[in-house]
């Protein structure tokens, strides 16, 4: 396990912004499911209680979609009381991702499943934000009824345009984006040959238009960081931190992995009739979230395991155009 003192770099410069990344989460009020996930997650937000009041809280904690784990009032409902009784005072910036649409019996209509989400999180599908120097551009995963295919995954022309605008916009900061999904060919499985993760090579778990995206980010040289969740990748999953570079800036793409779960074929199972359950844990089974700090020249990305209560690793990134910006 990585060791990690939180001692600022004197060559990192000043600190822009520090906040905290959430994966997956799947919020659900099934008594079975619920008192487990509890369990999980008592040790991750105990864990980050520890740390925020040792280290001083983030600015902000985001969670880039699939919060719930079926679109329904009840769902939303514990998400909220339960992050904001956990969150206290620190702000929590949630995306929708393809459980916000999720609704397998059919209680509510396809079309108003995205009014739930802005309705329950006061935030619309879409939308961006300032954390000390840096700015923040949440983009929306696209309902999977709306699409011709519901594996085939299209991030919108609306979408592709809000992320040029805000960019463009905000040109004179540093940004990070958000969205579910990571792209095409970042984060891949740890045994590709036994299908161990799900991973962005794989239809569904990436867009069809990465390129479109990665063409948009090319653009803009104030886009410095690609974050995503989605593929419940495990421990040490290839390119869970990945770094790509354009012809004038790089831009650094990061795997939130799930604090619920990691792996494929493994997590929280029920019966047909929702009254037994099992929970098949990934090895190593991890409980996993990410904090971010953004400094004049560097990045420092750092992962959490709470449930052993160590850092399991750390990455710096150097910035080089940053103060040009």
């Amino acid at each position: 396990m990585a060791e990690f003192s939180q001692t600022h770099d004197r060559n990192a410069g000043r600190e822009l912004a520090y906040f905290w990344g959430i994966g997956d989460l799947h919020y659900r009020t099934i008594p079975s499911w619920y008192e487990f996930q509890t369990q999980r997650f008592a040790l991750m937000f105990a864990d980050l209680r520890e740390l925020w009041r040792a280290e001083g809280d983030p600015m902000c904690c985001v969670s880039p979609g699939d919060l719930i784990e079926i679109c329904t009032e009840e769902n939303y409902t514990l998400a909220r009381a339960t992050l904001q009784e956990q969150l206290g005072a620190i702000p929590l910036y949630p995306g929708v991702g393809n459980h916000e649409y999720f609704d397998p019996a059919g209680s509510s209509d396809p079309a108003t499943r995205a009014q739930m989400f802005t309705s329950f999180w006061g935030k619309p599908l879409r939308y961006s934000w300032q954390v000390g120097d840096i700015v923040c551009i949440m983009l929306d995963y696209p309902n999977p009824a709306l699409l011709a295919d519901p594996l085939m995954v299209f991030i919108s022309q609306e979408t592709l345009s809000f992320l040029d605008e805000q960019l463009q916009i905000h040109d004179d900061k540093p940004a990070v984006i958000f969205l579910h999904c990571p792209l095409f060919n970042t984060v891949l499985s740890r045994d590709p040959e036994q299908q161990r993760d799900y991973n962005s090579l794989r239809h569904f778990f990436s867009p069809e238009n990465s390129q479109e995206v990665r063409a948009i980010l090319a653009r803009h040289r104030n886009a410095r960081l690609f974050i995503s969740g989605h593929t419940h990748s495990g421990w040490e999953a290839p390119n869970l931190v990945v770094t790509e570079h354009f012809a004038e800036h790089d831009v650094t793409f990061v795997n939130l992995m799930s604090p619920w779960y990691t792996g494929r074929h493994k997590g929280f199972k029920l019966s047909e009739d929702l009254t037994s359950s099992t929970y098949t844990p990934d090895e190593p089974d991890v409980i996993p979230s990410f904090a971010f700090h953004l400094y004049q020249e560097q990045i420092t990305i750092r992962v959490r395991d709470h449930r052993t209560r160590q850092w399991l690793k750390a990455w710096t990134i150097p910035i080089h155009t940053l103060s040009s910006l």
